[in-house]
């Protein structure tokens, strides 16, 4: 908010605040100032993640009635870190890896209608969470299915994406390989990310400001992750299905 009032546009690190009332915020500060402002959400970028985006727009998938995505690592932690710092980080492998995907989520489909997660801390001693699963219904009914977790010495990385006319699934960070399958006819393409994974993002940034234009996507648009991952906060502590869209 200090370098948008000192006439600053502003790329910034994900997620764009620790929570979604922070975040409208920064979006205030840049609407008042009229400075640019676009969050590190670089997977959009990324051509698998366009794909999939280009197939949703056309309707190559028919009516989509499932999602499933997953990120499994190992987090240990740090005892010089941040990330294991609620104060600082507004939370843990949500904050860290989730909002990745909430952010692909809202780019691809819209604001889920509703869900209901459980976020806890199973294996390591800091005071963010470590695991997380959740269920929601997404615009049209979709179901989708979703698994954060810090606390696996195996690594998954995966998305998939099923309609009634195709599916996709997508390891973005485990090789180049998206099979997309329609009807009973299974293709595989291999779609390289870029080399410097936050490079597209930070080009676009740069052509913005020398273009005088908006970055192609907005804090508008960095906001809804944020929004999600209150909600599924929110859920898990309740107990309970909320509503989000």
């Amino acid at each position: 908010i200090a370098a948008l009032k000192a006439g600053k546009d502003v790329l910034v690190e994900k997620p764009l605040a620790r929570n979604a009332a922070e975040a409208a915020e920064v979006c205030r500060a840049a609407d008042e100032t009229g400075r640019r402002l676009a969050v590190a959400y670089f997977r959009r970028f990324w051509p698998g993640f366009e794909l999939v985006k280009q197939m949703v727009d056309r309707g190559d998938f028919g009516q989509v009635v499932l999602v499933r995505i997953a990120s499994h690592t190992w987090y240990p932690g740090r005892t010089d870190g941040w990330r294991e710092k609620p104060e600082l980080s507004g939370g843990g492998v949500l904050s860290d890896v989730g909002c990745h995907k909430f952010d692909l989520l809202a780019w691809w489909f819209g604001m889920p209608e509703r869900l209901i997660a459980r976020v806890e801390t199973l294996t390591h001693p800091y005071a963010v969470e470590d695991s997380a699963v959740m269920l929601m219904t997404l615009p049209g009914g979709a179901q989708l299915t979703g698994s954060f977790h810090w606390n696996s010495k195996t690594w998954t990385d995966e998305i998939h994406v099923v309609g009634t006319e195709a599916k996709i699934t997508l390891h973005p960070c485990d090789g180049n390989e998206a099979v997309i399958t329609i009807g009973r006819d299974v293709q595989r393409r291999t779609i390289a990310n870029p080399e410097n994974q936050h490079h597209p993002l930070i080009d676009d940034f740069a052509r913005a400001i020398l273009q005088q234009r908006p970055p192609r996507f907005t804090g508008a648009d960095g906001i809804q992750a944020t929004r999600i991952m209150d909600a599924v906060y929110e859920s898990s502590r309740r107990g309970a299905w909320v509503e989000v869209g």
